[in-house]
């Protein structure tokens, strides 16, 4: 028997199972009525409308209870450290020369932003340290 022999016999068999047996009409009628009964029980409902108000009322009420939320976990966090550690936190700081402004233009230099009155570092043991590898470069 040939592949092509077999292949329409085969294709007879089946349209005679789908047609006449009623297998694909009950295959369609089982997909009608899954579709039929899920778009039934697909409803949307909507949501009330709530009032702007009462909304805005719940926002500054949560509000609210969040700031009491930093205040507590401040107040918790500094009786752990001690209250005292905290009083003197600048002691012995200068407040700044000048303040600046936000749309001045920084200064520009190697010496930008330095204090003029400090002294810098000390480098008169430099050319003691070199020796006479110091010499050699001049």
């Amino acid at each position: 028997m040939k592949k092509s022999e077999l292949k329409s016999i085969i294709k007879e068999c089946v349209k005679e199972i789908l047609f006449e047996e009623g297998v694909l009409s009950n295959l369609v009628a089982e997909v009608a009525f899954g579709i039929t009964k899920a778009q039934n029980s697909l409803v949307e409902n909507r949501a009330p409308k709530q009032d702007p108000s009462v909304l805005q009322e719940a926002r500054q009420e949560q509000e609210e209870v969040r700031r009491k939320r930093v205040l507590e976990t401040k107040r918790k966090m500094l009786d752990a450290i001690g209250n005292s550690k905290m009083a003197n936190v600048f002691e012995g700081t200068e407040p700044l020369r000048e303040g600046g402004t936000p749309t001045a233009t920084p200064a520009q230099g190697p010496m930008a932003g330095r204090d003029p009155n400090d002294a810098g570092v000390d480098i008169s043991g430099l050319f003691s340290v070199a020796g006479a590898k110091w010499n050699a470069l001049k």
